[in-house]
């Protein structure tokens, strides 16, 4: 795992990735009482004065991540978004065998190849100045999900039985902060995983009886993974629904591209183009005007 504590500002960052093993982070507490070091809120990306801006004004250039479990969905939104604006879209798939990158790599893969970077989770002033991100173009949820037939929400668990939750998204933190108000009789067994992956794997192997994991990662391993085919999302009763959007990332002097993106995007949204994508693929999202 890289540069997470070095920096992090950087692991909240990395958290808001839709990645197929997205990045484990610390619940509140933790993270408080940490002192944080010091670090550049500009990043440095070796050579980066080689590296030039794009040159063809013709061309909306993004980039996609196969470690996101929603990458083909956002490939096909980005493609869309570049025929409503009357651009080439032109993709560059990131190929990585890290888990995550640190924050030069991101920068440098911003700088080299993307106008913007699909597939980042909206978190409320979770991005430094450097960057910015568009409206979403989609919300999903953190799903709970289990492998038992009998278990159709949460209140049906007994309090004997574990959950694994995906450390540090707001689904656990919810789910923690809750727990915290109950008499400890009544209280889960809560088990922390760092990415929605692991909290799957637990429950199939019978580790936990409820997981609490991004919804598009439960999509993309049942399509690609018969083992995890009776998997079923459950009412989250008595937790409330919680939900994200999902946009995508650019660099912050991109102002005026970003404004016309954003303009694309909700024009998609409203004649009905990325309800129809997510329909296609049956990915497990909505929209909002």
């Amino acid at each position: 795992m890289l540069a997470v504590v070095a920096f992090p500002h950087l692991a909240v960052l990395l958290m808001a990735l839709g990645l197929a093993v997205p990045v484990a982070a610390l619940l509140p507490a933790p993270v408080a009482a940490q002192q944080e070091p010091e670090f550049f809120d500009q990043p440095y990306a070796p050579g980066e004065w080689n590296i030039g801006r794009r040159m063809d004004e013709a061309q909306l250039r993004y980039c996609v991540d196969h470690r996101d479990p929603d990458w083909e969905v956002a490939a096909a939104i980005a493609d869309a978004v570049a025929q409503g604006l009357l651009l080439e879209p032109r993709r560059y798939v990131v190929e990585s065998d890290f888990v995550l990158e640190d924050i030069t790599k991101i920068y440098q893969i911003m700088l080299e190849h993307c106008d913007m970077h699909m597939g980042f989770k909206l978190i409320p002033e979770g991005y430094s100045d450097w960057i910015t991100v568009t409206r979403a173009y989609y919300e999903a949820e953190y799903a709970f999900v289990t492998a038992d037939p009998d278990i159709h929400a949460l209140a049906d668990l007994a309090p004997s039985r574990p959950i694994g939750a995906t450390m540090g998204t707001s689904a656990h933190i919810r789910l923690v902060s809750y727990l915290t108000a109950l008499p400890v009789a009544k209280r889960w067994p809560t088990y922390p995983y760092g990415s929605s992956d692991l909290a799957l794997q637990s429950l199939l192997n019978g580790t936990v009886d409820v997981a609490v994991v991004w919804a598009p990662s439960l999509w993309a391993k049942q399509r690609e993974d018969p083992a995890y085919a009776n998997l079923h999302v459950i009412d989250s009763n008595p937790l409330p629904p919680t939900t994200m959007g999902v946009g995508a990332l650019m660099l912050g002097d991109e102002t005026f591209l970003r404004n016309a993106v954003g303009e694309a995007i909700t024009a998609l949204i409203e004649d009905g183009t990325i309800q129809s994508i997510l329909e296609e693929y049956e990915f497990p999202a909505t929209v909002k005007p």
